[in-house]
């Protein structure tokens, strides 16, 4: 089983450099401009150099003549690149393109040295080099194939091969399947009639492309909905798309063991779970993509104030170079601090004859040859220590200038249906409209906060939702987001599915609204510390994954294309508490809604946000949304600005907040997270129809 993706696409490159072997020794490298990235992205220049290559080029560039050396081409399977390639190796390029049914071949008789393919008289052109390897990112399509055929060039290529690299890796165990501009406006605008099925279709061989990098064959499992109930899902035609696709390729790939466990790959869309998008999440990384501007997906920059008085501009590479970057990612940003600080004093304390230097004191001849020499690692590692407290100094400036505090504990007590002292939270009526008529709130955190309140209260209706972002004086282009959302769920039962995604084998809840009661039985049946009050969710592909692992994820909710043979020792789903034998956890939608009405705190919280801010309720509304006695309003304004416990005792962490990506931040980029914990379960491999957060990722 190879280790992770990382080591999975350097062993296809390693393997390719190390493979050819002319007999002059060396050898040049060609790479166009997509491959050029990923070969970037998984080996460093001095790693490729090592395999006796004597230069790297661009395919896109005029390129001198070289019969004197072989080249390896590195190319991505694209009409553009197909063609450069026949041109370097002395071909013509045919404007009618090339068909996989029709080709020439050699006959009898052909003049001397005509290639196959080539027309009596035409011109021979001299290749660019001696032979070429080629070898492409992903599977060649047949058109392309014969389109090289048919130019005639076979002769002068010494190997032709495709690799699984075509994929993009954030960390060792998440990919990214990039696709071109737009892709979710493809897959979900009513307004699309044409692409749907060609944009699956790319997804799913990407999705290919992975699995035989990891020279995995997995079973295919998927979210199932009921359209009509919870909207379209994407997840179940990807999923059969994917298994006709790895069907092509099984025959490849290594044979498994027999006792060997399956690799499960699991399709799901964000209509799984829509909050983790929208939530803010305060773990430093979460923190640094949400709050700052970061260049390239991993550059940033800032400027520094030297000791002499003067300014310095300053970039930080975020990647898995950095150590401290690494180790503190996932940290909650109060722990980061701590250890982050905590190695800079160390260093510091361990470097004493440094900081006396620079402090001004006279030290003698050994002492200075001490400090001499382990100068340049102690300046390095406090160059990057000071920049992560440099990040974090301007995380913390953001969290504060935009009240993150309040307004994650207002989200956390919306999304859980209690405080964090697990009282149930009903003050969510006036914090939502003094945050929609602040004007010192900003736009996108109010939009935020909206789209949560949308999910966690099933029963507005489209007029009053509309209401709501008038109120809040959004522009056009917040209200579509808005207008979009509603494609990728349904605002009515997407809280009912997103319990049923969190929901636990024997686990039951008493309310009807929020997710307070499920964690709170989840909690008591493991050793999981006692979360931050700002981080008391946990995201619902979390439990699919454990689900997964350890036996008990729903069949019903979660079926398979072509269910697996399960040994007899397998864990089994169909114990007490599961969804299929539980009859609360699956009731009709007619029946669900009508409790989500009955028994939402969010209905009476729609009256007073009514009342308040001068919107009329609808009449069955009216009638339901009783206020209780003697309530204790607690606006966001009076609230005591408190960082997150993590522990019951009253003590607290002084520290600061981070969030995920943003809800516009829904971009084309589904992902997938493999885990370490397998029992006896294979490998897990969870994709998520556009995108997965940072809190997923950590989780």
């Amino acid at each position: 089983m190879t280790a992770n993706f990382i080591e999975s696409k350097r062993q296809e490159f390693t393997n390719a450099l190390v493979g050819v072997r002319p007999r002059e020794r060396f050898k040049v490298v060609v790479v166009d401009r997509r491959s050029l990235k990923l070969l970037n992205r998984t080996l460093k220049l001095s790693e490729i150099l090592e395999h006796d290559v004597a230069r790297i080029e661009k395919l896109e560039n005029n390129r001198k003549e070289d019969l004197g050396i072989e080249a390896l081409y590195f190319l991505t399977p694209s009409k553009q690149s197909v063609d450069t390639l026949i041109t370097d190796l002395g071909g013509s390029v045919s404007n009618s393109g090339g068909s996989g049914s029709h080709h020439h071949h050699h006959g009898p008789g052909a003049p001397p040295g005509m290639r196959p393919g080539m027309r009596p008289g035409a011109p021979l052109k001299k290749p660019k080099y001696r032979a070429a390897h080629v070898f492409f990112t992903s599977e060649l399509p047949d058109v392309l194939l014969a389109r090289i055929k048919k130019a005639g060039v076979t002769q002068n290529i010494r190997a032709l091969k495709e690799l699984c690299i075509e994929y993009d890796n954030f960390g060792k165990h998440t990919f990214l399947t990039r696709m071109i501009n737009r892709p979710l406006y493809r897959l979900y605008s009513p307004l699309v009639t044409r692409g749907f099925n060609d944009e699956l279709e790319l997804i799913s061989k990407k999705l290919v492309n992975v699995c035989g990098a990891l020279k995995e064959v997995p079973v295919v499992r998927y979210l199932l909905l009921d359209q009509e109930t919870y909207g379209d899902t994407k997840a179940r035609p990807l999923a059969f798309l994917f298994h006709t696709e790895m069907d092509r390729i099984r025959d490849n790939l290594p044979k498994e063991a027999d006792d060997k466990p399956p690799t499960e790959l699991i399709i799901v869309d964000r209509s799984a779970d829509p909050l983790s998008p929208i939530l803010h999440e305060f773990t430093y990384e979460a923190m640094v993509y949400d709050l700052l501007e970061i260049d390239e997906g991993t550059k940033f920059t800032y400027t520094a104030q030297l000791g002499n008085g003067e300014e310095e501009v300053k970039t930080v590479q975020l990647d898995d170079n950095d150590p401290v970057w690494m180790e503190f990612r996932f940290k909650h940003i109060s722990e980061a601090q701590e250890g982050i600080m905590k190695q800079f004093k160390e260093l510091v304390g361990s470097n004493r004859a440094i900081a006396d230097l620079q402090a001004g004191q006279k030290l003698n001849l050994s002492k200075m040859s001490d400090v001499v020499a382990s100068m340049p690692q102690f300046k390095g590692q406090l160059a990057l220590l000071s920049a992560h407290i440099t990040i974090m100094e301007k995380c913390m400036e953001q969290f504060k200038k935009r009240s993150l505090n309040d307004l994650a504990m207002l989200e956390q007590n919306l999304v859980m249906g209690t405080t964090p002292d697990d009282e149930k939270y009903l003050t969510g009526d006036i914090d939502i409209a003094d945050v929609l008529s602040n004007p010192e709130i900003e736009l996108r955190d109010k939009l935020r906060l909206l789209l949560i309140f949308f999910i966690a209260n099933p029963s507005l209706t489209e007029a009053e939702r509309q209401k709501l972002a008038a109120l809040a004086k959004f522009s056009h282009e917040a209200r579509e987001t808005i207008k979009n959302m509603g494609l990728v769920l349904r605002w009515s039962h997407a809280l009912d599915l997103l319990k049923q995604v969190q929901q636990r084998p024997g686990q039951t809840t008493k309310s009807k609204w929020g997710l307070g009661g499920i964690r709170a039985a989840s909690s008591q049946k493991t050793d999981e510390a006692k979360p931050y009050d700002l981080s008391r969710y946990t995201p619902g592909l979390k439990n699919v994954l454990e689900g997964s692992i350890e036996g008990y994820l729903s069949e019903e909710l979660f079926p398979y294309v072509v269910p697996p043979v399960k040994p007899s020792q397998s864990h089994s789903f169909a114990g007490a508490g599961s969804l299929r034998n539980s009859g609360s956890a699956r009731s009709t939608p007619t029946a669900e809604k009508g409790a989500d009405q009955a028994e939402s705190p969010a209905s009476s919280m729609w009256s007073t946000i009514a009342s308040t801010v001068g919107l009329q309720s609808s009449e069955n509304r009216a009638s339901t949304g009783s206020q209780p006695a003697q309530r204790q309003i607690k606006s966001l304004r009076s609230g005591r600005p408190t960082w997150q416990k993590r522990e019951s005792s009253p003590a607290t962490t002084s520290a600061s907040s981070t969030s995920l990506a943003s809800s516009a931040t829904a971009a084309a980029v589904p992902s997938a997270r493999q885990t370490s914990r397998q029992l006896s379960q294979g490998r897990v491999i969870l994709f998520v129809i556009g995108g997965v957060t940072f809190s997923e990722i950590r989780a």
